[in-house]
């Protein structure tokens, strides 16, 4: 199956061959249309992010950490398509045609999770987010809260901390909820 370009309506190449080869052979520009280049680019910027959030722990199952990258990369490259993560003057430049289905995906999305939230005296309620579920729905562009807690599970705390700082926050305060250790973040 070939893809076509869409201003062109030329056939640029096989999607396989495009899709088998994002990691290990440099793709001329040509051959890609710009929204392939953006994914292809924000794919590449993905993998790097989660391959260092992982750190030594990565090189321990390689093959393993690759495959949940990918699944995980089919679900944002389906909700980038539809808009969902996409930087403001991206969907400007297409234009919201551009996008299919959003709000159906949006509306999946809100639906699939299930995350607690805590009401803590003289607070607003606060959302518990797992750091695993932080980071994939920060990948996803659509992460939008100031004020939350996370629950650092196993994970290195002084690690957990350096990756929040990495996304923007950087106040972050200690807090036991029925035994259980959570950081409480803010931007």
């Amino acid at each position: 199956m070939s893809v076509e370009h869409p201003t062109t309506n030329k056939q640029i190449g096989s999607k396989v061959d495009v899709e088998n080869n994002l990691d290990t052979k440099l793709i001329s520009k040509e051959v890609l249309s710009d929204w392939q280049n953006y994914l292809l680019m924000s794919r590449l910027s993905y993998l790097g992010d989660r391959r260092q959030s992982l750190g030594s722990e990565y090189f321990h199952s390689t093959s393993d950490w690759e495959h949940i990258f990918q699944r995980e990369w089919a679900i944002i490259e389906e909700r980038m398509n539809a808009g969902i993560g996409v930087d403001e003057d991206i969907q400007s430049l297409y234009g919201k045609d551009f996008f299919k289905n959003s709000a159906e995906l949006l509306a999946e999305i809100d639906s699939s999770m299930e995350l607690e939230i805590i009401e803590i005296e003289g607070k607003s309620p606060l959302t518990i987010y797992t750091f695993e579920d932080f980071i994939m729905l920060s990948n996803q562009g659509i992460f939008r809260d100031e004020i939350f807690l996370i629950d650092p599970q196993r994970k290195w705390k002084k690690k957990v901390r350096e990756i929040l700082i990495q996304y923007g926050y950087s106040t972050f305060e200690n807090m036991v909820i029925r035994g259980e250790h959570y950081l409480v973040v803010t931007r």
